[in-house]
Parts: C-alpha cells; structure tokens; sequence
C-alpha cells in the first residue's frame, strides 16, 4: 500500500499501521469500547426485542399465548426471578447504547465534527443514566 493511500484509514491512529511513521497523540481511548457497546447492543436487541414485543403484543390475541400469562400477578411473579429481570436489564442498555453511539455518529455525518466530544458526553451519559435506572429497576425489590 502506498504511503499517501494509509491517511485516509480511520484505523491509522488507533493502530499505527506503518511503525517507521513519527508517533500521534492517540486519538482513540475509549472508542472500541463504545463500538462493542454498539455491536453488542444492535444484536441483542435485533434478537431480543422482537420476540419479546411479540410474547407481550401480538401472541395473546392471536391465541399463542394464554391471556393469563400476561396478567399483572403473572408478570410479576415471573420478573422476580433474577434471569427475566437480566433479561429485560440486558435488552434496556444493549438499545440504549445502539442507539446513543448511533444518534452520535448520524448527528456527525450531519456536519457536527467540531462537537464530537460534547454529543459523546451528553448522548453516552444518557445512556449510562438509563443503564442506571434500569439497573435500580432491576434489582429494586429483589435486593432492596
């Protein structure tokens, strides 16, 4: 590859990819994490959400699932157990952090480059807070 076809490759600075290059400040520290948040919570929740929309929306009325599961007093018997209540916690801030690192990346692809750490900041902080609360709502109840 030639030297002026590697400043194009976003990869550049988080990997250094020619090592005879005079080393950057390392733009990148928290990115990956971020990135796996996202890969993470897009699969989850492409998996998780639509079955679970469906248990809760669509399968009573169409007689797949008795009407008396979703009874207030079934639902709560069941989200006592610890594995429904990671369930639902997993699902929450898997869709929180796709779509925070989402949002974040349309609204840069929009002209906000000069922003970039403030939209990080406000739009990942939103989604810790949710994580929070979902976490609080979780183990409200079962630990508290």
């Amino acid at each position: 590859m030639a030297k002026d076809e590697t400043v194009w490759n976003p990869g550049w600075d988080a990997f250094h990819a020619n090592p005879t290059a005079e080393p950057r400040e390392p733009e990148v520290v928290l990115e990956p994490l971020f990135w796996g948040l996202f890969s993470l919570g897009g699969f989850l929740t492409a998996f998780l959400l639509p079955v679970t929309i469906f248990l809760l929306s669509f399968a009573v009325p169409l007689g797949f699932w008795p009407a008396d599961r979703l009874a207030y007093d079934a639902f709560h018997a069941s989200f006592q157990s610890l594995l429904v209540r990671a369930f639902y916690f997993v699902l929450i801030v898997g869709a929180l952090f796709h779509g925070a690192h989402r949002f974040k990346f349309m609204l840069l692809e929009a002209g906000l480059h000069k922003h970039d750490g403030a939209l990080a900041f406000v739009l990942y902080g939103l989604a810790i807070l949710g994580s929070l609360g979902a976490l609080y709502l979780v183990l409200k109840g079962w630990l508290l």
